[in-house]
This record gives structure tokens, C-alpha cells and sequence, in this order.
């Protein structure tokens, strides 16, 4: 029987290549400390690489997985990494191959048992499973302006969410996490971001792409006029953050 998976992503893996950023480097330190042993990793849902490369300096081999063959087919290559299109919960790996499986900013969208029962049988015994999710983001630098186009897309875009957002709203800590949980400090991710960039990552929310097709994107290029507007010189970057909440446990 054929796997049906949750595809928010594929229509826009290009933007999401293009657009989505990576993550900190203080929480790859932090994976690499709580694993033991460094010889292989599985990144779940990996998207177009945006987790998978940022293992490249810590693991001999990462495995590379996604449901979504377009967002493969976007994917950053690596000598290191190796791409296949595979669900959670059949990912094609041996038993008992990796050190570390990672889930980033994907977790909501996994069927949990199955992924959870996958995570068990391709995990090393003692190895590590870890899934984030972020906060939304601020404009550290924002003029009062600028915060209020923000706060209006948050609201614009707010009941086109589905149900599984309101886990990442809930930190992932009302997902159920059947592992040996391990402390996971809060990260903060910073970026130098312009408004075009901004319009691109929140092009790829599954959100904003609901919203888009019920309402067209002429509403949403009308709002990243104005941020454009209200930011000052477009063309110069400012300070964009956002927390970063993590379960990690031992398999």
C-alpha cells in the first residue's frame, strides 16, 4: 500500500531551497556533544538539505530523507549526503545504522508512531533523536512600522494554519516523545535579512501558500510593498531572530 504523506512543500521546494534559512551553529555543537558516536546520521524531512548540510562537518555519512520528491530534486548536494525520497516511517535504512536522527521544523507534520517505530529500529541502541521547532520571527531592528507589517501577517495568515501549527505554537512540548528525554537548551537563530528575503521565506509557509490559493498572491506582494516601505533603504539588511525549541532522547 502506497504511504500518503502531508505535501505542503513540494509546489514551492525551489523558494525553499532558495529562501529557507540553516540553523545555528551552537545547536549543531550541541548534537554533536549528546552523541556518542559520529559514524552516520539520518536527517527525517530533511526538505531541501537545510539540516543535512549543517551535519556534514560532524558525521561521515548523513542520510537524507523526504517524502517530497521535488524538494530532493532541490536539495544541496554533498559528497556526504546521501539523497533519497522516502516517508518517515520507511525510510529504506538498515537497522541500526545511525547515531543520530534529526527532525527540523518537521515533526508536526510526521505520523508519529510510525516515525517513532522507524526511529527505533534504524537508531543505534544509545543513539540520539532530536526534532526543533522555531518561534516566529522579529525584526530585531524594527521600527514601529515594520513591526506592524510583521504582527499583520501573523494575523493575515492565522486562519490559514492547520491544526498541526499549533504544536510548533506549543514548542513541540504537547507532542508526545516516547525517548529517554535529554536536557535541550532554548537556541536563538539570527540573520541578516531584507524585506525580498523575508517575502521569500514566508512564501514557503504552508500558511501563506493556503492563503494564496484561496485569496491570490497580489494581497502578499501589496503587503512586502509596504514592508519594503516602512524598512528604510531595502537593499540593507537587518537584524531578523528567532527562538529555537528542541526534544532530544536517547533511542
Amino acid at each position: 500500500m502506497a504511504l500518503i504523506f502531508k505535501d505542503y512543500f513540494s509546489r514551492q521546494a525551489s523558494r525553499y531551497a532558495k529562501y529557507r534559512p540553516g540553523y545555528p551553529d551552537e545547536l549543531y555543537a550541541y548534537l554533536v556533544k549528546t552523541a556518542t558516536k559520529h559514524d552516520a546520521a539520518w536527517d527525517c524531512a530533511t526538505g531541501n538539505g537545510q539540516v543535512a548540510v549543517g551535519l556534514v562537518p560532524h558525521f561521515a555519512t548523513i542520510y537524507a530523507t523526504d517524502a517530497s520528491a521535488s524538494q530532493i530534486a532541490n536539495a544541496f548536494p554533498h559528497e556526504r549526503i546521501q539523497y533519497s525520497v522516502a516517508p518517515a516511517e520507511a525510510s529504506g535504512l538498515p537497522d541500526h545504522c545511525v547515531d543520530l536522527i534529526t527532525v527540523g521544523l518537521a515533526l508536526h507534520w510526521l505520523p508519529l508512531d510510525g516515525f517513532y517505530a522507524e526511529v527505533n529500529r534504524v537508531g543505534r541502541p544509545g543513539g540520539v533523536i532530536a526534532a526543533w521547532c522555531s518561534d516566529l520571527f522579529r525584526v530585531a531592528e524594527a521600527t514601529p512600522a515594520v513591526s506592524a507589517l510583521i504582527d499583520e501577517l501573523y494575523a493575515l495568515i492565522l486562519p490559514m494554519q492547520l491544526p498541526e501549527v499549533q504544536l510548533v505554537h506549543d514548542h513541540y512540548q504537547t507532542v508526545p516523545f516516547p525517548f529517554e528525554e535529554l536536557p535541550a537548551p532554548t537556541f536563538r537563530q539570527t540573520v541578516q535579512w531584507t524585506p525580498e528575503i523575508i517575502l521569500g521565506c514566508v512564501s514557503t509557509w504552508s500558511a501563506v501558500q493556503r492563503y494564496a490559493d484561496a485569496e491570490g498572491w497580489a494581497g502578499l506582494k501589496e503587503w512586502g510593498d509596504r514592508l519594503s516601505a516602512a524598512w528604510g533603504d531595502p537593499t540593507l539588511p537587518k537584524t531578523v531572530c528567532w527562538d529555537i525549541f528542541l526534544r532530544a532522547g536517547q533511542i
